[in-house]
């Protein structure tokens, strides 16, 4: 078994792998957390068409297995989370282990933010208040640092078995959906805590369906993308960033071409680890692909698949203000022989092709849908996703910061499918 953290001055989060997944998560358990307790989250998925659930239930044992919930709506209902945060509060575990995607881990993290701080839940309101809080604090702290707070930070670790490459897991804030609003509240504990341990085996991955596999990448390409080339990038992050595309674009290419490319795989999950260190280590955000995403996703598009749509009409409406860290990233990706012969087939040449153009080649080339119309979302829908986007803070991240109503429509005007996106 091998770890590394992912911030090299912190003792958590660790990334793990080498061992089966059942057996990792046991010795890190006992070894790593001291933890003897595990209430376990699994995809509804994973728990219906495999025998993961019952490999990891037997590599814990019973007497270390608090509680099991199969499965969790996308984008993590308040509804459905707060039920949860009930059997996890009951069940007296000491830890929670995810086995799957981006809102098992998303809702994990509200849960035990949620029972350190003793949450009402059984009132959707004030759950919706306490969330919103702790983004006002987020945002406080970022001019004064120690700026004190009656906010509790979370003391239930988490282990995330993951399957996905959205790479959820390595970010301290979560998101949430309220059930009434259909919008996505972000939120974050004060001691910006996320899973302690991550678990990759790549094997585990092939029971993800392909198209899940592969929008997930592209998820984690985003923040390559929007981190690169964000208003204010960071020499450092960049060079995550860009390890990250170079290990998660090819990766993704050849799996999925060759599905049971177990080296491609592990490569995409170190690219998703990658693609998270700007932000993490050196604090440079994503922007509106990642904000209008959020609003987008509770109107029926996958969440990962909000990428597919969005990420190449952000880079074009950025262009005016980013153009030239948008050219070097261009010249990146073209040398990449497996990019580049993509980029080709696609009918692209270095010198005519802008980053929205090969964004958009690379999607289409990996097999998703590129507009609003496909995932059945209209412009009725359109106002009031712009609406809430202007209320998510990654979209006032952006290189050009969304604020404006009509800014993010402009952007959303380009994706909804019976126009081209403009040159």
């Amino acid at each position: 078994m091998q770890t590394e953290r992912v911030n090299p001055a912190k003792a958590f989060p660790i990334v793990s792998w080498g061992l089966p997944f059942s057996e990792a998560c046991a010795t890190h358990l006992s070894d790593t957390l001291h933890a003897s307790k595990a209430y376990i989250i699994v995809s509804g998925s994973l728990s219906r068409d495999t025998d993961a659930l019952q490999r990891l239930e037997s590599a814990l044992g019973k007497e270390r297995v608090a509680g099991v919930w199969k499965g969790i709506t996308p984008h993590t209902l308040y509804s459905e989370l707060l039920t949860i945060t009930k059997d996890v509060k009951k069940s007296g575990a000491d830890c929670i282990v995810t086995l799957g995607g981006g809102s098992i881990i998303d809702g994990a993290k509200g849960m035990v933010f949620a029972i350190a701080n003793d949450v009402d839940l059984d009132n959707v309101d004030t759950f919706d208040t306490f969330l919103k809080k702790s983004m006002e604090l987020r945002k406080d702290r970022l001019a004064n640092p120690d700026k004190p707070t009656d906010l509790k930070p979370s003391t239930i670790p988490i282990i995330s078995i993951t399957t996905t490459l959205s790479a959820g897991e390595y970010n301290p804030a979560g998101g949430a959906t309220n059930d009434n609003t259909k919008h996505k509240q972000l939120f974050q504990d004060p001691s910006a805590t996320g899973p302690k341990v991550i678990i990759w085996d790549p094997e585990l991955t092939l029971t993800v369906p392909k198209n899940v596999w592969l929008s997930t990448g592209l998820r984690a390409m985003d923040h390559c993308v929007e981190t690169i080339c964000s208003s204010n990038p960071k020499p450092t992050g960049t060079v995550y960033s860009t390890k990250g595309l170079r290990l998660l674009i090819p990766a993704l290419l050849k799996t999925k071409e060759d599905p049971k490319n177990l080296e491609a795989r592990l490569n995409a999950q170190k690219g998703g680890a990658e693609s998270m260190k700007a932000f993490l280590l050196e604090g440079v955000h994503v922007g509106g692909s990642h904000g209008i995403g959020h609003q987008l996703g509770p109107y029926g598009v996958p969440h990962a698949e909000t990428t597919c749509v969005l990420l190449p009409a952000v880079q074009k409406f950025n262009a005016s203000f980013n153009g030239s860290q948008q050219a070097e990233l261009v010249k990146l990706l073209w040398d990449d022989p497996i990019v580049a012969s993509v980029l080709q087939k696609h009918n692209l040449t270095l010198e005519k092709s802008d980053l929205g153009d090969v964004l958009d080649a690379i999607i289409r080339e990996l097999g998703f849908p590129r507009t609003l119309k496909e995932y059945g979302v209209g412009r009725e829908h359109l106002d009031k996703i712009a609406e809430s986007s202007i209320g998510d803070v990654c979209c006032t991240w952006n290189a050009i910061s969304l604020t404006d109503k009509g800014q993010v429509l402009e952007i959303l005007e380009m994706c909804v499918g019976d126009q081209e996106l403009a040159s």
